[in-house]
């Protein structure tokens, strides 16, 4: 067995493949010995994978693509060769608000299109009465949840980059800052939409799945002249993670999964709130409001590992959001951040 691989990743319920293939020994089989690195946020981890503390990470797709091409950050040219998960993101409003939406005749249980009306009307609101804009975070400027936030707030009328803030705050601190009043509403992955549901904090108003149906979510990244991408070992990982993801897609393996994913060097969460997010059973708040879409976060799929498909998507939305001018270029690079060389030698 070859030297351990280091991977990132951050304490989110899209990280049950990478755990799955280390704790369930789909890693091992393949021959490969792995160390999973619990981190904090999307730009730490991006940062120890450009400066080789990890041989590769769990990544926010987009951000891959944006480091690649130096675009508000260092320039490190990455791969990623394996689409890890659709979906699985959604956006919560603080408790605070509810009183506002009551005052305004509007349920913000009822769809995601009413919750997104309604928030513009309270905007519109406290924009008459001079009040401060309302502060919504999102993962990263450059992540599916930006612009699922985004498409959000323009389906109820508002432009995100005049009616609202919009900041970057870590996933597993999202929650805290709700309870600190410092934001008004997020966007993140789950699990942390639905444990600000069960501390009593937020409204979980809208899945992602129901705003941007299958987007790309997370992917395995690696440096495109790294350790992984010379020999075989990385055809091993990606092997590894095909039998992981089908894996953590078996409802009949969620109670052993849950139990792993819930300790404190994985997600440090409970593990009934991490089973809810892997089922598609979401509490929307605490008095009693449930959605199911079994579509919430999907593992497995007919093509789903390969990334190709998602680069027109990214760069799409890059262009949608302002961040880049030159989406031809910008789509030159994603071929080959997203190349799907490596998923086809390895099988998927």
């Amino acid at each position: 067995m070859s030297a351990p691989l280091n991977i990132g990743f951050l304490p989110l319920t899209d990280a049950a493949p990478l755990i799955a293939a280390v704790d369930f020994g789909f890693a091992r089989a393949e021959g490969l010995a792995i160390t999973l690195h619990s981190d904090v946020s999307w730009a730490n981890l991006r940062d120890r994978l450009m400066v080789g503390h990890y041989d590769a990470a769990h990544m926010l797709a987009p951000l891959a693509l944006a480091a690649s091409m130096g675009v508000g950050q260092a320039k490190c040219p990455l791969q990623a060769p394996f689409l890890l998960n659709l979906n699985g993101n959604g956006i919560t409003l603080s408790k605070r608000l509810l009183e506002d939406f009551a005052t305004l005749g509007c349920d913000p249980m009822a769809d995601w299109k009413t919750a997104a009306q309604g928030l513009a009307a309270m905007v519109r609101a406290r924009q008459a009465k001079g009040a401060s804009r309302l502060t919504l975070a999102t993962v990263h400027l450059f992540s599916a949840h930006t612009y699922l936030l985004r498409h959000f707030l323009q389906a109820g009328g508002l432009d995100p980059d005049r009616d609202v803030e919009l900041i970057v705050a870590p996933p597993p601190f999202m929650v805290e800052f709700m309870d600190r009043g410092l934001i008004d509403g997020f966007c993140v992955g789950s699990p942390w939409n639905s444990l600000a549901v069960d501390r009593g904090r937020g409204m979980l108003v809208a899945l992602g799945c129901e705003v941007l149906a299958d987007a790309p979510e997370k992917a395995l990244a690696m440096p495109a002249q790294g350790r992984l991408t010379r020999d075989g070992e990385g055809l091993a990982l990606l092997r590894a993670l095909g039998q992981a993801c089908a894996f953590v897609a078996d409802p009949a393996n969620h109670r052993d999964l849950t139990q792993a994913m819930a300790q404190p060097d994985r997600l440090n969460c409970p593990a009934e709130v991490i089973a809810r997010t892997l089922s598609g059973r979401l509490a929307l708040n605490q008095n009693g409001a449930r959605r199911k879409r079994s579509d919430f976060i999907r593992f497995t799929g007919p093509g789903l590992h390969r990334p190709d498909g998602c680069a027109p998507w990214i760069v799409e939305q890059m262009v949608e959001a302002g961040q880049i001018t030159d989406p031809a270029g910008a789509l030159a690079i994603a071929e080959q951040v997203f190349a799907p060389n490596l998923a086809i030698a390895a099988g998927l």
